[in-house]
């Protein structure tokens, strides 16, 4: 259900306001309304700088805490971040460094490991040392005859060799004598040593750096997260004061915000305490008032679902307690083996202890996972066995009670029929809310229609009443939802465009209608082919099996487990998936929907703050 909300307006002298906001939000039930969406300079800049904490928040979880006896000297959020921001250009620096020794290295690495003190003492005395090049088959051994060279050696298909020149006057203007076919190598000015010295430093820096990390995520989180609260902070109260408007000169400040039913009076109480000027209203047609959830243990689970798409509006129902148990159902049946719904439930319960933060979606993965339990039950299939056809005595009393492939299909049909019949029904409760009741005589027209038709339907199959009668009820139904549809769809409109009006509705009702029902087969397509791949992977794991007492049982071990693996990802996946169309398009749409709410957001201080 939506919480009603207040509109409250508050009235204060301008030297008190700073007190005021600051008094609020540690009272924390104020959702601030938004009449200025340009933000200022400075919060643009806190915004920048959040998203920048943020960032090294998010990387400093991805690290595996460290803990040593020395602790990070940071004593505060701020220099946590400006900690971090330094070790990450530092080590991009190093690791810079690391690629360039290394290319040296490689350069390096055909001539050994050389003095080049040598080399210049040589060029001082007139003999000069050239680093020359060539592929292996272009080398000419006649060179060696003509010039003083010296091969080094031989790598990745080229040679590598020196040619000695003399010139007693320094190199001449015009160059040394060029080799056709080689080339000369400008070489790094240091040794291979001091090259591999410097890949060490680099890399016990590069370890030092990350070693500081570790140490980081370990001692400083907290204080990082206290840094990104301070910051959310200061957003907060400066949007407070770009919502603020001035009135009587600036000497007086107006503000106007959302206040929950559930917590107006902790807030009224206040008000009073100290003498603050304020109104309290209930919303008006026009206002966007911001929407809070209150459901029971159950259906809040899905609420998670219902954000996916969009909130719903103040005037109309929160839809998330009526689709929780369709969803629940459309998910065990799309998934629909024993085996595989135990797996979820005990994986999802191994995750809450690992991660109590993820505590209420493990247990919707629960929910989800009995509702797979009890259809794969319903359809007797267990990890791809199928159980119907399976000769196990001790079953042969409860198959009687398990449903075939064809039923199976039926069965995603009426559910899809009663999914849209209930959406039908709420439909014309959201009307009743938003516009009044005769405005919703339409849709209850085409839920005379559908229901009565089905009803009459049923009643001549069994017989219940005769086939002249169950003529003469249809009448009576096709008469009475026709006016609803055809004449009354409107209170303020005349009969002609009401009629006008009807017909296009008989039509986009008769050409969605059906589709919305069949598009619910994909139920039963989905729980088909989940029991399919199980039995692929079972038929698989026997029939690969090595003939060997100990390889084989071994191999089909390995093949089910992976074989199942991922048929439980897949398979999830698209029973995931697609209870979420079945839901946000035909469900949410018979049920006409609206939505575009916003969520609510207290003016509060952060929660960890919140909580000391």
């Amino acid at each position: 259900m939506i919480v009603p909300m207040h509109k409250y307006t508050f009235l204060v002298y301008h030297s008190a306001y700073k007190s005021f906001l600051k008094d609020i939000r540690k009272i924390g039930v104020v959702h601030i309304s938004t009449k200025n969406n340009e933000p200022t300079p400075e919060m643009q800049e806190l915004f920048r700088h959040l998203t920048e904490v943020d960032k090294e928040a998010k990387k400093l979880e991805m690290l595996d805490p460290e803990e040593t006896k020395t602790k990070p000297e940071l004593a505060t959020g701020e220099e946590v971040f400006n900690r971090l921001k330094v070790i990450e250009k530092e080590l991009e620096h190093t690791h810079n460094q690391i690629l360039q020794f290394e290319k040296d290295k490689k350069q390096l690495k055909p001539w050994g490991d050389f003095d080049w003190k040598k080399v210049k003492l040589l060029e001082n005395k007139g003999v000069y040392i050239r680093f020359m090049t060539c592929a292996i088959r272009k080398y000419d051994p006649s060179w060696e005859d003509k010039y003083y060279l010296r091969v080094i050696g031989d790598l990745d298909g080229y040679r590598y060799f020196v040619k000695i020149e003399k010139a007693e006057g320094g190199v001449p203007e015009n160059g040394f004598d060029e080799i056709s076919g080689a080339d000369e190598l400008i070489l790094p000015d240091r040794s291979l040593s001091e090259v591999n010295a410097e890949i060490d430093k680099q890399k016990s820096e590069t370890d030092a750096l990350n070693h500081e990390l570790h140490q980081i995520a370990f001692f400083s989180k907290p204080l990082l997260q206290d840094y990104h609260n301070e910051i959310q902070e200061q957003l907060a109260e400066q949007n407070a004061l770009l919502q603020t408007t001035e009135e009587v000169d600036g000497k007086v400040k107006l503000l106007e915000g959302w206040v929950p039913e559930t917590k107006k009076a902790e807030l009224d109480a206040f008000l009073e305490q100290n003498q603050i000027l304020f109104t309290a209203e209930k919303p008006d047609e026009t206002d966007k008032v911001p929407i809070l959830l209150k459901n029971n243990r159950f259906a809040r689970l899905y609420e998670v679902i219902g954000q996916l798409y969009e909130l719903p509006n103040h005037k109309e129902l929160d839809l998330v307690p009526f689709f929780a148990p369709f969803y629940m159902m459309f998910f065990g049946f799309s998934l629909g083996d024993a085996g595989y719904g135990l797996v979820i439930m005990a994986a999802a319960q191994w995750m809450k202890k690992k991660m109590p933060n993820l505590k209420s979606v493990m247990s919707l993965a629960q929910w989800l996972g009995l509702a797979t339990v009890i259809f794969g039950i319903l359809t007797g299939t267990f990890f791809g066995i199928d159980l119907i056809n399976s000769d196990i005595p001790w079953l042969e009393s409860v198959k009687s009670y398990m449903i075939s492939t064809d039923e199976l299909f039926n069965l995603a049909i009426i559910f899809g029929a009663i999914q849209i019949i209930f959406g039908m029904v709420l439909k014309v409760v959201n009307i009743t809310r938003v516009h009044g009741f005769w405005y919703s005589l339409s849709t209850i027209g085409w839920l005379i229609l559908l229901v009565g038709s089905g009803a009459v339907y049923g009643l001549k199959s069994g017989e219940v009443v005769s086939p002249q009668v169950a003529g003469i009820i249809q009448n009576v139904v096709f008469a009475v939802a026709g006016v609803l549809i055809l004449v009354l769809n409107h209170p303020k409109r005349n009969v002609f465009i009401n009629v006008g009006a009807g017909l296009w509705d008989v039509y986009s009702m008769a050409t969605s209608l059906l589709g919305d029902i069949l598009s619910y087969i994909r139920l039963f397509a989905l729980g088909v082919s989940s029991a399919i791949l199980g039995l692929v992977f079972n038929s698989m794991a026997m029939s690969m099996k090595p003939d060997n007492v100990i390889f084989g049982p071994i191999v089909m071990i390995i093949i089910l487990i992976v074989g199942h693996g991922i048929t439980i990802f897949m398979s999830s996946l698209g029973a995931f998936v697609h209870p979420i169309r079945l839901t946000f398009v035909e469900f949410y749409k018979n049920a006409g929907f609206t939505g575009g709410g916003k969520a609510y957001k207290p003016f509060a201080e952060p929660a960890s703050k919140t909580n000391e």
